[in-house]
């Protein structure tokens, strides 16, 4: 009887279509090696670069479905990106002195992966991720997950200053901006639609 119900589970979830995450691509089965170089940047916020191209390379490296390598001239495709703008604006503002209490950062990026002979297999010129995050311990909520996975407790928030928890949030919502650009990215690119 047990063995009836599992192979009934597994029938049905096979034809509903569902897969597990990394188990499938929808490249041609000849690309197997991605090359990821550096992400280009040419705005100010030059930390995208490198919080850009390590999650890009960690997100493919995860699933595994590509296998990424160092050397363009081992890979079949390769990944390029380059952050086209960063935006930042004030989200909310205090009543009485219009003093900034939270920011939205937003970050485009255009991506595109190509056979190594230069043939498009994927591009969105346009990618775009925002972020919000506070500027004052006071909008800061330590009790958020995005807090507590975080490197500060809520001690020490109250005797930081704005300037260094403004510097802190924005620090995380760019962490955060370039996780979920890698995974839509690696989603868009790679990943079979459902």
């Amino acid at each position: 009887m047990i063995r009836l119900i599992l192979a009934l589970i597994v029938c049905s979830l096979s034809a509903c279509g569902y897969q597990f995450q990394g188990s499938g691509s929808v490249l041609p089965e000849d690309i197997k090696y991605v090359y990821i170089p550096r992400v280009e940047n040419t705005t100010t916020e030059t930390r995208l670069s490198s919080l850009l191209t390590e999650a890009l390379r960690e997100r493919f490296e995860r699933y595994g479905v590509l296998l990424t390598v160092e050397d363009l001239a081992e890979a079949d495709a390769v990944l390029n990106a380059e952050v086209l703008n960063v935006n930042r604006q004030i989200k909310s503002v205090t009543s009485g002195t219009d003093t900034a209490l939270e920011y939205e950062t937003t970050v485009v990026l255009d991506a595109e992966l190509r056979r190594n002979t230069g043939a498009l297999l994927w591009k969105n010129p346009k990618l775009q991720v925002a972020k919000g995050f506070g500027v004052s311990s006071s909008v800061v909520v330590t009790s958020s997950s995005d807090f507590s996975t975080g490197g500060i407790d809520s001690g020490t928030l109250s005797a930081l200053d704005s300037l260094e928890i403004s510097r802190g949030q924005e620090q995380e919502a760019l962490i955060d901006i370039a996780e979920e650009i890698a995974k839509q990215v690696y989603e868009e690119a790679v990943a079979p639609d459902f």
